[in-house]
């Protein structure tokens, strides 16, 4: 927790890199600036180079300082060269700026709120709405979008004065005032002329180098597997960097005609992993589970295979003994929250 008189910042949630010294939030040497960080950069070793290069002192080892320290050294530039999925946000004490961010895909949430002169932002709803003065009041138009598109796109939420940050842009905060910008944009499909030879080569070059990124973890590394050709084609580039077997995961729909579990098991065994399946049968729990997944969703899923891959989250963490301590649902869960905007 770092607190001012002018902002409140706040993290709780799973580590992925460096578990020992990777608390936050971390602070400049000069204390002058300070992040909290949901997520993970995959370029970690190559920005963290350079920023050394540049004088900085690194007194961990985990994205967030490196998160931090691109920031103060490159302001908002920086959030084009972090290759990953991640929310974050950067307060300079000596400008009285509040900087937030969001990675290009959306992958990480971030939600902002403005009520009475201060900004409150969080990776959840939850981490605004515990705020006892903001109201919960249905957004119409967020409504709308979601029984006609079956999701809530940005910037709109389903609560009336809260939004989500665009993907591939941030926010600035300074004096009661905000700015946008987008710092990524889709290229247009015209900027690429390949042959299909080449972009058969850059596909293949692009999957090797995301798989690898994605290794670099402080905790095991696993798969979940589905019955379609994406996940497979993953195991593959996995299976081909791993030297020891590899942990898959995958649920179960046994004796019902949407069951993939054949196909799983065969590509699981070419590859020799250690698989781990959970059936998912009529009787199981679904009301309380229903009721549990739709709290940490904060809003509303259409996607039919959510709660398939909830259960298969669920049995992730009883095999590897890793069931999180505090699972009441008076608490926020395993994701970042941030408040900011007190007033001096």
């Amino acid at each position: 927790m770092f607190g001012s008189s002018s902002v409140a910042l706040g993290a709780a949630g799973l580590k992925i890199i460096d578990l020992e010294t990777g608390d936050q939030p971390p602070t400049t040497a000069d204390r002058d600036a300070t992040s909290v960080f949901n997520g993970e950069i995959y370029d970690l070793e190559q920005l963290r180079a350079e920023l050394e290069q540049c004088g900085y002192p690194f007194r961990t080892n985990c994205d967030t300082e490196i998160a931090l320290y691109s920031f103060v050294e490159w302001n908002t530039d920086c959030f084009s060269r972090l290759r990953g999925v991640f929310a974050l946000a950067v307060w300079t004490e000596s400008s009285r700026t509040l900087v937030l961010a969001r990675d290009r895909m959306e992958i990480k949430p971030l939600y902002v709120a403005r009520w009475n002169g201060d900004l409150f932002f969080g990776s959840e709803l939850k981490a605004i709405l515990i705020h006892p003065q903001i109201e919960r009041r249905l957004s119409l138009a967020g409504l709308d979008c979601y029984v006609s598109l079956n999701y809530v796109p940005s910037p709109l939420t389903l609560v009336e004065g809260i939004e989500k940050l665009a993907p591939g842009s941030w926010l600035k905060w300074r004096e009661d005032k905000l700015s946008f910008d987008a710092y990524w944009k889709t290229p247009s499909a015209d900027s690429c002329q390949w042959t299909l030879d080449e972009a058969k080569e850059e596909l293949d070059l692009l999957l090797k180098q995301s798989v690898s990124e994605h290794l670099v973890s402080s905790v095991p590394a696993g798969l979940w597997l589905r019955g379609g050709i994406d996940s497979f084609i993953l195991l593959r580039y996995l299976a081909a960097r791993s030297s020891a077997p590899i942990k898959t995961f995958s649920i179960s729909f046994a004796g019902r005609g949407c069951d993939e579990s054949r196909y799983i098991r065969q590509v699981a065994g070419r590859y020799g992993t250690e698989h781990s399946e959970y059936d998912l049968n009529p009787d199981s729990n679904l009301r309380d589970t229903i009721e549990e997944f739709a709290y940490y969703s904060d809003e509303p899923s259409a996607d039919a295979g959510a709660l398939p891959i909830w259960y298969l989250s669920e049995l992730k963490l009883v095999l590897t003994k890793k069931r999180a301590k505090n699972h009441s649902k008076r608490k926020i869960s395993d994701s970042h929250a941030y408040v900011a905007g007190r007033k001096a």
